[in-house]
């Protein structure tokens, strides 16, 4: 049984590696800090976890960023450095609980560490084991006390396994409820009044953008060849993502306006999307933005999604939705063509576009609701 001071003062120790994951943290922390405001935090994450309440061990976001088999050798070092130096300040801080968020290949390799040091790990935003590499539930059910889960479908799957779940909500509800849109921008900023906006949505890590980029640029020049109303805009998280994209748009000659902190009025504004897998096409679907989702990868992950893929679908959008309602791509050559090809099929007929809009608000409409954080901190709470 926990000591009364774990359960009026706990130390919890959360770990994410990517933005979305850092706001979902800094979400999770102030949901519980309004149930035990003596609650102590330590992380591994970005800013958004520090100024929730979290000291921040080290900085993950844009660290360790890995989109193939070569890239692994390059950042191992710096993971094993980054892993060891929060497992050993953990030896003296001894946290009653850690909250994993999302960040799998990181985060299940320290919830091995974590389980050998008798800390209950709690996992929020699970693994997609249902998606992608199912034989990993078998590891989840070794090294983590619960999993949280932000899909009702995964509930089954999990208790399936023997493992302790907790449907809780999707956290991007949360934060969507929790964000206010910059209405001045949207009336009078630089996009207003533009007559097609169609927003390039480069994706989270600089070497997704730098792979991913130069094709998206290419596709949304042959759009505007057939649409020569369409505006083009790149919503970006930080300053060193503006550089990159704004690099590559002079090196290809692409016109488009860059925007720093303005990602949800961009998408809100948005006519159709070119959207990187991941979030971001559930954060469109919440503005009803039809889109065509891409994923970039080489040969070999090619390979991989071939076998080890459980899902038809790659999109998070078409997953939620339970049917293909946006065209999706994963390729690794330049299929800028094919790209172009797909967005006006569905831009040059507007009845097609309509029901696109429509069947992906719907999609949205299913992860909208807040109380996610509140849930989460709540169940580890009350195990605490």
């Amino acid at each position: 049984m926990p000591d009364e001071k774990s359960a009026s003062a706990p130390r919890i120790f959360l770990s994410a590696g990517e933005t979305s994951g850092d706001r979902h943290a800094a979400n999770f922390i102030r949901a519980a800090l309004k149930m035990r405001p003596r609650a102590q935090f330590s992380a591994l994450g970005g800013g958004s976890m520090q100024a929730a309440g979290a000291r921040l061990l080290h900085n993950m976001l844009g660290r360790f960023s890995i989109m193939g088999f070569a890239d692994i050798p390059t950042v191992l070092p710096a993971i094993k450095r980054v892993r060891d130096d929060a497992l050993d300040f953990l030896d003296s801080w001894r946290p009653d609980a850690a909250v994993l968020v999302d960040y799998p290949g990181f985060n299940l390799n320290l919830a091995r560490h974590l389980k050998k040091r008798s800390i209950p790990v709690f996992y929020y935003i699970c693994p997609q084991v249902w998606a992608w590499a199912p034989w990993r539930i078998r590891k989840i059910a070794r090294r983590v006390d619960m999993a949280l889960v932000v899909f009702p479908f995964e509930e089954e799957l999990y208790a399936h396994a023997g493992i302790p779940v907790q449907y809780v909500g999707h956290p991007l509800g949360d934060l969507l409820a929790g964000y206010s849109l910059d209405r001045d921008f949207i009336v009078r900023g630089p996009l207003a009044g533009a007559p097609f906006l169609v927003s390039l949505l480069p994706g989270s890590r600089e070497r997704e953008i730098e792979r991913g980029f130069p094709i998206k640029a290419a596709a949304a020049g042959i759009i505007k060849q057939a649409r020569p109303d369409a505006v083009f805009a790149v919503p970006v998280t930080t300053d060193a993502h503006a550089r990159i994209v704004r690099r590559i748009a002079a090196a290809s000659g692409f016109d488009s306006s860059v925007f720093v902190g303005r990602t949800y009025e961009v998408m809100g504004m948005s006519s159709f999307a070119l959207a990187t897998s991941g979030t971001a096409t559930l954060e469109l679907a919440h503005f009803g933005v039809p889109m065509v989702v891409l994923y970039r990868t080489n040969p070999g992950g090619l390979l991989l999604k071939k076998t080890l893929l459980t899902t038809p679908h790659v999109a998070l959008v078409n997953i939620v939705a339970g049917r293909r309602v946006v065209p999706e791509l994963v390729y690794f050559q330049d299929r800028s063509d094919s790209i172009a090809e797909m967005a006006l099929d569905i831009i040059a007929d507007p009845a097609r576009l309509e029901t696109v809009r429509r069947d992906v608000r719907a999609a949205g409409a299913l992860i909208d609701a807040p109380g996610a954080s509140e849930n989460a901190a709540r169940a580890v709470l009350e195990r605490i």
